[in-house]
């Protein structure tokens, strides 16, 4: 096959995606001459190279079909026309144009570097096939645009949009004199008419008018009254005039409201004749005007669409109030589609809740009004003693109401409320709420920003649905949820949403053009542009809806890892433990999980218990506080800011081993510091781990211990067992009490009680299982088992709260950009591994025990700072489960991965054997992950012994992806340490051979002898022998342009001490302030003769340390800011 020249003309991605493929293959690409021209129709082709032969790419773009995409053929022609060749997709249910889009350009790739292959093989290469349909014909960019469509953004209604032609005041004018003598208000017990607020809005209306002449258009309307008729006959009056309705909250300090006046620029002010700030306006008294039936219409003159109407502030996220500015259009769509979808009729009664302040009250007021509804509004009594709120509801046969998130998690809810339909929105409900009110009531939960005319999305929630779902967008509007470079996301991606509409609003009260103007234009493909909210919500679409993350701007990171305060409340919601739960994190980056109204029984402690089930360490809070009820601001949403203040809360009751030496008092003393704990309350034998400790913890234990006690700690000792008694006994020399590797010990000898099969049972070997299924290890080993061919991957996923095994999974191929894997042969079941059975659903185990003949057991909790007992469950248990399911109905290689990190059996001469693990500890440190591993390495030579098939494998450092650079650096200590050492400036020198896994071919590696099972060369050694220098491997950091010098082990080990936690090595400093002596570092003395024996099996040698691997990684860590 001959290499060749590729000449490409063409600007869509997916030609760009081609091109790197083709030249993976060797090819080479040239715009002067070339043995092949490929084009997409983006561009013309030069004249020197019109004769050339040429490859020309279209799309055929078909009807929609049912998911709310078109059906798509791609097409594929020579110069000439003489041939030309299709594909057609199949269609893709999920909606998502970007996910269609992507399965195009993979398919595309494929297809194409086949024909190419042809064309290399025999330039005369004719391919055969059918030929294109009638349906019209684009170029691939075409593709760029699909990426933006969605099925949930199919939303047009031309009578909606027809019906929004006629204002708002027009609509409400209508209203006042077809219901005339219907009830308009009720307040306090006093009914008021649609004639009587008719009649006092115009002789408000009377007198605002020539207040208004000479005011430069549009004029503003400050309104600040308390909730009376004059209040609602006085917005009428507002917008029967044409001004811009500008509400004021009569308990807001008069310094607020007199910013929000300049801010809008307004010059009159209706109020009681009371207000402080009256006097600096044209002011109203609005209190006792004159009404005579005897007056000119409300609406004097019909607005236009775009004019302003309203103006309504939002502290936004810099605390600081913004004026957002409503338009006509705005209301009348908004008012129109929400009359309709609320069922609001003249029967309806609707609770007035709202503050006139807040968006919210435009939902309550001008529909219902509109409909004819009667507004019912409560008194400030009612407002704030929910037993009083829930007596009126009831008392006054309320049949819609919008209450907040906050208010429901404390209404009692024992009783039904009576209501037809409950709005809620603004923050997340809790679960229990949803699971009491759906059924009662349509409960609607509704999703927008101010700056959208108060929402933009809708569901109608039901009993099980997650309280992140906000459904879908309303009629005329869309949703886009686009990444850091403005792309559409595939599903189950988190991303940013955008919004686009006919709510969009005007934008903010005399903004200025600012960087960070949430207002844009986005660029799409083709020269479109659209005009969009930037909401700063994180959001992934679903198959239910769309399903809300956290705030763009409330994303920090801890440790390098990336943290979301949602993230940790959803989990903590999960548990049921408390009904109300919030989460936020200091200016320290310390998490406070802050909790009120406990269900019979729970307690903080549970509640620790269930985090640190569900939550990886990074993600534990720090500090727990309960409350009697949770603090809310004026807007109905949790107080964040008030909760920041909050001290934190003593550990629950118990008999706590006191100090006994003075060494141990400073000791309990700086613990106390650091872990923020009431004296009295830590005992000396508590576990550092198990009151609050973590990795950054540690690193500033370590510090502090060396700066105030002089002494170095002997990290490995400290690990066996973290606590005060320890870390005493350790700075006097002194012995030291049993450590819990004993109960390692102990568990190493268990004889697992298994019923061995015979050979003659063996299952399907082209059926595997796969546990840790969406890990970076995982993902790797499903693509590599089906390159090979299996016929089907059980891919075993855990379940996360309100995240399912299957979205996990997708997830992760997202992740580590594997996108494109076959998913046809591939079956993802929900899993937890430290339970009877795995926790897999009966029939599940049945199917897998009978079905399939491999087992790949990867997954595992990598927590290099537990201890022993607190990783049992987790990684010794499970693989007595592994290894039952494997004997169970038919017979399986049961494949165990663990770590060198666990090798215990050494020669003479110090070489690390390939054996099964031995009766001693591991050789390198024995901290709870290590020994984990030794014991299941131990109970799996047992099995073996009793005639199970197993093979272990032990990898070094897995690396870079050979192809893609992807790997997974906050997880890895060394590329924590290489990061935290650049940060410095200094990395020492080290006399290793450095080890380098790619995962992608230790992935083939186990893909390959995982289905066999051959005695005696059972154990395998994975780490790669290829000469890498640990001086070449920082050259390509060198390379990439970081600037660093390279300093001995001693002097970097002093300017440890200099390091802060906005430094990667922070959390990692226990393992390199005292020395390298127990990590792995030189990989020579390690023996591998069976690896390399597997290796050449495979017929491809060790992969070589290139410069171009580093490169890749080196890349890799660059896009996604690692570096």
């Amino acid at each position: 096959m001959r290499r060749l020249t590729i000449g490409w003309f063409g600007i869509s991605h997916a030609l760009g995606a081609l091109r790197l493929e083709l030249e993976q293959y060797g090819h080479l690409s040239s715009h002067d001459a070339a043995d092949l021209v490929i084009e997409d129709g983006s561009a013309s082709l030069p004249t020197h190279l019109a004769a050339a032969p040429r490859i020309s790419l279209r799309l055929g773009v078909g009807p929609l079909t049912e998911y709310g995409l078109p059906q798509l053929q791609l097409r594929a022609y020579d110069a000439g026309q003489r041939w030309g060749v299709v594909l057609d997709l199949v269609e893709e249910p999920s909606g998502n144009g970007q996910r269609l889009r992507l399965r195009a350009v993979t398919a595309l790739v494929e297809w194409v570097a086949v024909l190419v292959s042809g064309f290399a093989r025999d330039p005369e290469y004719f391919p055969a096939g059918a030929g294109a349909n009638a349906w019209p014909e684009h170029g691939l960019q075409r593709l760029e645009a699909l990426a933006f469509v969605h099925r949930f953004n199919h939303t047009t209604d031309v009578q909606l949009l027809q019906a929004a032609q006629v204002p708002m005041i027009e609509r409400l004018q209508a209203s006042l004199l077809t219901f005339a003598t219907r009830p308009a208000l009720n307040i306090a017990g006093r009914v008021l008419t649609y004639r009587q607020l008719h009649t006092q809005a115009r002789a408000i209306q009377q007198r605002l008018g020539p207040l208004l002449e000479g005011v430069e258009a549009p004029p503003v309307v400050g309104v600040c009254l308390e909730k009376t008729t004059a209040l609602y006959a006085s917005i009428l009056a507002v917008l029967g005039c044409g001004a811009v309705y500008l509400p004021l909250a009569p308990d807001h300090p008069p310094q607020r409201q007199q910013a929000m006046l300049d801010s809008a620029g307004a010059r009159v002010l209706l109020d009681d004749g009371r207000h402080p700030l009256r006097d600096g306006f044209v002011s109203l008294d609005v209190s006792a005007i004159d009404q005579r039936d005897t007056l000119p219409p409300l609406l004097r003159h019909r607005p236009n669409p775009d004019a302003p109407c309203m103006a309504l502030f939002t502290s936004g996220t810099t605390g600081r109030p913004k004026g957002v500015l409503l338009s006509q259009g705005n209301l009348a769509h908004f008012t129109a589609w929400f009359g309709g979808c609320m069922g609001l009729n003249e029967q309806s009664r609707v609770l007035q809740f709202a503050s006139l302040s807040f968006d919210a009250s435009v939902m309550d007021i001008f529909p219902s009004l509109i409909a004819g509804a009667e507004l019912i509004v409560p008194s400030e009594t009612q407002r704030r003693d929910p037993q009083q709120l829930l007596e009126l509801i009831r008392q006054q046969r309320i049949t819609h109401a919008f209450l907040p998130p906050a208010l429901l998690s404390i209404l009692p809810l024992d009783q039904p409320l009576g209501l037809a339909h409950l709005l809620t929105g603004g923050d997340a409900c809790e679960p229990y709420v949803i699971e009491r009110l759906a059924g009662q009531c349509q409960l609607h939960n509704l999703y927008g920003p101010t700056e959208a005319t108060v929402l933009v999305t809708h569901r109608t929630l039901r009993p099980g649905d997650s309280n992140r779902n906000v459904g879908r967008p309303i009629a005329n509007s869309q949703v886009l949820i686009l990444d850091e470079h403005l792309q559409p996301v595939d599903e189950q991606v988190m991303g940013e949403l955008y919004i686009v509409g006919p709510g969009v609003s005007l934008g903010y009260l005399n903004a200025t053009q600012r960087r960070d103007d949430p207002f844009v234009e986005l660029a799409l493909s083709g020269g479109q542009s659209l005009r969009a909210y930037r909401s700063g919500d994180c959001a992934k679409w679903t198959a239910d809806g769309i399903e809300l993350g956290g705030r763009r701007d409330e994303q920090v990171k801890i440790r390098g890892f990336r943290v979301e305060p949602q993230e940790i409340e959803q989990c903590l919601r999960a548990s049921r433990l408390f009904r109300q739960v919030a989460v936020v994190i200091d200016g320290d980056h310390r998490i406070s999980g802050v909790v009120a109204q406990p269900e019979p029984g729970a307690t903080i402690d549970a509640l620790k218990q269930y985090a640190r089930q569900w939550l990886p360490d990074y993600l534990q809070p720090e500090r727990w506080i309960e409350l009697a009820g949770m603090p809310y601001a004026g807007n109905g949403k949790v107080d964040r800011l008030a909760l920041l203040q909050l001290p934190a809360a003593p550990p629950s009751n118990r008999t706590a081993e006191a100090a006994q030496t003075p060494l141990q008092v400073e000791l309990v003393r700086l613990w106390n510091e650091l872990l923020q704990l009431p004296a009295g309350t830590l005992s000396i034998d508590d576990s550092f781990f198990n009151v609050g400790g973590h990795s950054i913890l540690l690193s500033s234990l370590l510090l502090r211990v060396r700066e105030q006690f002089g002494r170095s700690l002997p990290l490995n000792s400290f690990f066996e067992m973290p606590t005060i008694r320890t870390l005493a006994t350790l700075l006097e020399d002194g012995p030291r009490a049993e450590a819990p590797s004993g109960q390692a010990v102990q568990d190493a000898q268990r004889k697992p009680a298994l019923e061995v099969l015979p050979e003659a049972c063996a299952g399907d070997r082209r059926k595997v299982i796969v546990t840790g299924a969406n890990s970076f290890i995982g993902v790797h080993i499903v693509e590599a088992l089906l390159a090979r061919g299996a016929t089907e991957v059980a891919c075993l996923v855990r379940e996360l709260p309100n995240q399912s095994a299957p979205v996990r999974f997708t997830q992760a191929l997202h992740e580590y950009r594997l996108e494109h894997l076959d998913q046809s042969r591939v079956r993802v079941y929900a899993a937890d591994i430290s339970q009877p059975g795995l926790g897999l659903a009966g029939e599940v185990y049945e199917r897998l025990a009978r079905d399939f003949g491999a087992l790949v057991h990867n997954a595992a909790r990598v927590n290099h700072v537990m201890d022993y007992a607190a990783l049992v469950k987790d990684n010794v248990d499970p693989v007595l489960e592994c290894m039952r399911l494997c004997e169970t109905h038919s017979k399986k290689v049961f494949n165990f991965i663990s770590t060198l990190s666990a090798c215990s059996a050494i020669d003479a001469t110090g070489q690390v054997l390939e054996s099964p693990a031995a009766a001693t500890l591991p050789i390198y440190i024995k901290n709870g992950y290590n020994l984990s591993k030794w014991v299941a390495e131990r109970l799996s030579g047992r099995a073996l012994e009793q005639g199970a098939w197993v093979n272990i494998y032990r990898p070094g450092n897995i690396s870079f992806n050979s192809q893609s650079g992807v790997c997974q650096p906050q997880k890895n200590r060394l590329m924590l340490m290489l990061k935290g050492s650049l940060q410095l400036g200094l990395v020492p020198r080290l006399e290793v051979n450095f080890d380098l896994m790619p995962v992608d071919f230790f992935a083939r590696f186990i893909a390959r002898h995982c289905t066999h099972f051959a005695a005696g060369r059972s154990v395998y050694n994975l780490h790669n022998p290829q000469p890498l220098s640990w001086e070449q491997y920082l050259d390509a950091f060198s390379d990439a342009g970081y600037t660093f010098d390279r300093v001995s082990v001693a002097q970097w080990q002093r300017q440890l001490r200099t390091v802060g936690r906005e430094n990667a090595l922070f959390g990692v400093l226990g393992f390199y302030l005292d020395g390298l002596g127990e990590d792995i570092g030189d990989t020579s003395m390690i023996r591998h003769d069976n690896a390399r024996r597997g290796v050449e099996e495979m017929g491809t040698p060790y992969p070589e340390k290139s410069p171009a691997l580093l490169g890749k990684g080196c890349d890799y860590l660059k896009a996604i800011g690692f570096l």
